[in-house]
C-alpha cells in the first residue's frame, strides 16, 4: 500500500508510513476477494482510475480547486487474450481461477518494476509507471513489466491451453487531482490513458504495442518494429505504433551499452584524462580507479564509451557492465551481471567459467563444498539454473553466505586477472549499484593495486562508495557545455549550422546539458522555435516554445525526488520566475520556508544563489518543468496572489510584467487595462512588436466579451506590425 502523502510503499499490513509517519489507508474490500469489474474482454478506457494521492498543494480550502499536480506517466494496459472463448468452454470455477492466477502475475510485474495497479478491469489490468513517484525510465519501467506479464503468463499455461495478453502502452501527461471524498482517492485523466487502452485493442494475442512517445521517452532502451500509423477512435491526430522486440542489446543480464554516433563533442580533456590513465597502467602494471560524476544527461556513459578504442588499442580487455534504477533490489544482480559479462567474452556459460576458475584443485574440497552451497543459495534466490547439484550444500545463514561469496569474488578475480591480462571495467550508473553487490565492487577495487587493472564508473552526484573518495581515485565532475560546444553539438543535431541568436537561446534554457541540448533542437525543429533557412537554422521565436516530454520525464523525476515543502517552494518559485527572493516565496506559500530549503535545491542542482541574495533557476528548463507540474488552478491562484502582492509593495513594477500575472491569473478585468497600458508604453519607446504582442494579447482575451474591443486592439496591432515592415519611427 502506498502511504497518500509522500507515496513511499508501506509495509503490508502498517497502519502508519515509515518514511514519513502518516496514517495509511484501510481497503474496505481485500484485493483477492474483489470481484471482476465485466464479463467480457472489452476495456473502458473512458472509466477514470482512483488511487490515494501523492500529495497535495497546501492552499487555503476550495481557493485552488483540487489539490494534486500534473505530470508525465506512462501508462500500461494489458488485457488477456479469448476471455470470452474461456468462459464458454471450461467450468466458471476453473476459469476464475486462471484469471486470478494471471492477474496476480500481472500485479507482481507491475509491482517489481514499481509502477502502480490501479484497477482490475474484469480480466484486464490498467497500470500507471511514474505516478505517485516519478522515474526517468518510466517507459522502460512499463515495457519491462509488460514483457514480464507476457512471460509470467506463458508460464502459468504450460501443459494447458495457453494464456496470452494483448498489451498497449502510451506516454504523456496527466492531471492528478485529489477530489473531494471521504477516501482522498486520486483520479488520473490524460490523453495517455485512453491512447493506451486503444492502442491495447490493436494488438495481437501477445503482442505489446507501444506509442512513439513512449519508444521517444525510453531515448534508446528498447527495441521495437515499426507499426505504422493510425487514427485512434475518438482523436484526431495520427499516432504511431511500435512493437516490443525487447531492451535494446540486452537480454536479462546483458546490459545496454549507449551507441556513440559522431564526435562526441566538449569531453576533449576528460577523454585525454582517462586515456593517460590508461597508458599509465599500461606501463606500470598496476591499475586505477577513475569515476565520472555527472547530473542525468551530463554523457557520462557516452564519455566512458568514448574511450573503449584507446584501451582496446592498448591491448586491454573490454568488459562493460551497468545498473538500473528498477533492479537494486535483485541480490547479487551486478556480480551475476560481471560474471555473465566475462563468460559471454569467452563463449562459455557463466557457471562453467566459475568453476574453471574457482574450483581448482588448489582448492580443499570442503572449501568448493562450502562455495557450492553459497553460490547455490544465490541461484534458489534469484531463479538461475546450474547450481542444481550443489543445493544438498546449501548454506542457510546470511553471514555465512556473505562471507563463503566474498572468498569467492576474490579467487575468481584473481584467476580472471592473472590469466587474461589488463583489463578495463566499466561500472555505469554506478548510484544504482544492489547493495548485495558493492562488498564484490570492493574487492574489484582492491584488485586495482596489484593488478593492470583500471575500474571507470560513472555516477550521479550524491553518496558514493568510500573508494571514489580517496587521493588515488581520479574523479572527474562533468558540467555543462560551454556555448560554443552548445552551438557545435546543436548544429550535429540539427544537421545544419544554427545561427548566434539561436544558439545562444538553447544554451541558456538547457545550461549546455547535451541530453537537454539535443531534445531542444529536435522539439525547436518541430515547434517552428528553430527554423531551416537558406541552408542554416535561425531562431523564428514563433509562439512559446515546447518543452520535450522526455525532458519532462526526467527533470520531473528529479522534481519528485524532493521532500515535499521543498518541492512546493519550487513550484512555487516558478510561477515568480526564472529569478526570485525567498520572501517572495514565502508570502505566495503562505507561511516561512523550512530553514535549508533553498540551499537544499541549491545542493540539488535545480536552483543558484546571485551575488544580491537573490535565486535563480539553474536553467529554463527546470523552471519550465517546475511550473508545468502545476495545476492550472493552482497556477491561476498563485498569479493572483503574486500581483496582488506586486501592485501593493512594488510601484516600480513594469506593467507588462504584471499584465503577464493578471492574464495567468484569468482575470480579464485586471489584465485587459495592463495590456493595453503596456502596449501603449512599449510604443512610445519604439518596441512595436512588443506592443504588437501586448494588443493581440489583449484581443484574444477579450473577444467573446467586447468584440468591438478586440478588434480595435487588433487595428492597433496592425498599425505596430506594419510600423515594423516599413521601417518608420514608431515615435513620428
Amino acid at each position: 500500500m502506498r502511504c497518500a502523502s509522500c507515496g513511499s510503499r508501506g509495509a503490508v499490513g502498517a497502519r502508519f508510513c515509515d518514511h514519513c509517519g502518516a496514517a495509511l489507508a484501510v481497503s474496505h474490500q481485500p484485493e483477492a476477494t474483489r470481484p471482476p469489474g465485466r464479463a467480457g474482454g472489452v476495456v473502458d478506457p473512458d472509466r477514470q482510475a482512483t488511487h490515494p494521492a501523492p500529495h497535495q498543494a497546501t492552499t487555503e480550502a476550495g481557493e485552488a480547486g483540487d489539490g494534486g499536480d500534473r505530470r508525465i506517466v506512462t501508462a500500461l494496459f494489458a488485457d488477456l487474450v479469448d476471455y470470452v472463448r474461456m468462459l464458454a468452454e471450461h467450468d466458471p470455477e476453473v476459469v476464475r481461477a486462471r484469471v486470478t492466477a494471471a492477474l496476480a502475475t500481472m500485479s507482481q510485474a507491475i509491482e517489481r518494476f514499481d509502477g502502480t495497479r490501479e484497477k482490475f478491469i474484469g480480466d484486464a489490468v490498467f497500470a500507471v509507471f511514474g505516478w505517485p513517484v516519478a522515474h526517468d525510465d518510466d517507459a522502460v519501467r512499463a515495457a519491462l513489466a509488460a514483457a514480464a506479464m507476457r512471460d509470467g503468463l506463458r508460464m502459468i499455461g504450460r501443459g494447458a491451453q495457453p494464456m496470452e495478453i494483448r498489451v498497449g502502452i502510451a506516454t504523456g501527461e496527466v492531471v492528478a487531482v485529489v477530489r473531494e471524498r471521504s477516501d482522498g482517492d486520486l483520479g488520473l485523466t490524460g490523453e495517455a490513458i485512453t491512447t493506451a487502452a486503444r492502442i491495447q485493442s490493436l494488438a495481437r494475442p501477445g503482442e505489446i504495442v507501444l506509442d512513439g512517445a513512449t519508444v521517444a521517452a525510453a531515448r534508446g532502451r528498447l527495441a521495437t518494429d515499426d507499426r505504422g500509423s493510425v487514427v485512434l477512435r475518438g482523436q484526431s491526430n495520427a499516432v504511431q505504433l511500435h512493437a516490443l522486440r525487447g531492451e535494446a542489446g540486452m537480454s536479462a543480464l546483458i546490459p545496454f551499452r549507449a551507441s556513440a554516433p559522431g564526435p562526441l563533442v566538449g569531453r576533449a580533456r576528460e577523454v585525454a584524462e582517462i586515456e593517460a590513465t590508461i597508458r599509465r597502467c599500461k606501463e606500470t602494471g598496476r591499475g586505477g580507479v577513475v569515476v565520472v560524476v555527472g547530473e542525468a544527461g551530463m554523457g557520462k556513459t557516452r564519455l566512458l564509451a568514448a574511450v573503449e578504442g584507446h584501451a582496446l588499442s592498448a591491448g586491454f580487455v573490454w568488459s562493460w557492465t551497468e545498473n538500473v534504477s528498477y533492479a537494486r533490489g535483485e541480490p547479487y544482480r551486478w556480480a551475476r551481471l560481471f560474471a555473465q559479462t566475462i563468460a559471454d567474452e569467452q563463449g562459455i556459460d557463466s557457471g562453467t567459467l566459475v568453476r574453471r576458475l574457482v574450483f581448482t584443485d588448489a582448492v580443499p574440497a570442503d572449501a568448493v563444498r562450502r562455495y557450492g552451497g553459497a553460490i547455490a543459495a544465490i541461484a534458489r534466490d534469484v531463479a538461475f539454473s546450474g547450481w542444481e547439484a550443489e543445493a544438498s550444500d546449501l548454506l542457510t545463514d546470511p553471514a555465512e553466505v556473505s562471507a563463503a561469496l566474498g572468498e569467492v569474488a576474490t579467487l575468481y578475480l584473481t584467476s580472471l586477472l592473472e590469466s587474461a591480462g589488463p583489463r578495463v571495467v566499466v561500472i555505469d550508473d554506478l548510484h544504482w549499484l544492489d547493495a548485495s553487490s558493492s562488498g564484490m565492487v570492493d574487492i574489484l577495487i582492491g584488485m586495482t593495486a596489484t593488478y593492470p587493472l583500471l575500474v571507470l564508473a560513472g555516477a550521479r552526484p550524491g553518496d558514493l562508495p568510500d573508494w571514489a573518495g580517496r587521493p588515488s581515485t581520479l574523479r572527474i565532475d562533468l558540467h555543462g557545455l560551454a556555448e560554443p560546444e552548445t552551438a557545435h553539438l546543436s548544429t550535429l543535431v540539427a544537421e545544419a549550422a544554427i545561427d548566434a541568436e539561436g544558439a545562444r537561446n538553447i544554451h541558456e534554457r538547457t545550461a549546455g546539458n547535451p541530453l537537454f541540448v539535443g531534445e531542444t533542437v529536435r522539439a525547436f525543429l518541430e515547434d517552428g522555435t528553430l527554423q531551416r533557412r537558406d541552408g542554416r537554422v535561425v531562431l523564428a521565436r514563433v509562439g512559446p516554445p515546447r518543452m520535450p516530454l522526455t525532458l519532462r520525464a526526467v527533470l520531473g523525476a528529479r522534481i519528485d525526488a524532493l521532500e515535499p515543502g521543498v518541492r512546493e517552494a519550487l513550484s512555487v518559485a516558478s510561477v515568480i520566475g526564472i529569478s526570485f527572493h525567498e520572501r517572495l516565496v514565502a508570502e505566495l506559500v503562505g507561511h516561512a520556508l523550512e530553514p535549508g530549503t533553498l540551499e537544499h535545491l541549491s545542493a540539488a542542482a535545480l536552483i543558484q544563489e546571485s551575488d544580491d541574495g537573490t535565486w535563480r533557476f539553474a536553467h529554463a528548463l527546470i523552471h519550465d518543468a517546475a511550473y508545468a507540474g502545476l495545476l492550472a488552478s493552482r497556477r491561476r491562484v498563485l498569479h493572483a496572489r503574486l500581483a496582488d502582492h506586486l501592485e501593493a509593495s512594488d510601484p516600480a513594477i513594469p506593467v507588462g510584467q504584471l499584465a503577464s500575472h493578471r492574464v495567468a491569473a484569468g482575470d480579464a478585468g485586471q489584465a485587459l487595462p495592463l495590456l493595453r497600458e503596456a502596449a501603449g508604453f512599449a510604443l512610445q519607446l519604439g518596441a512595436a512588436e512588443e506592443a504588437a504582442a501586448f494588443w493581440l494579447q489583449a484581443a484574444d482575451l477579450s473577444a467573446t466579451d467586447d468584440p468591438a474591443g478586440a478588434a480595435a486592439d487588433r487595428s492597433q496591432a496592425a498599425d505596430a506590425l506594419e510600423v515594423v515592415r516599413a521601417g518608420r519611427d514608431p515615435a513620428v
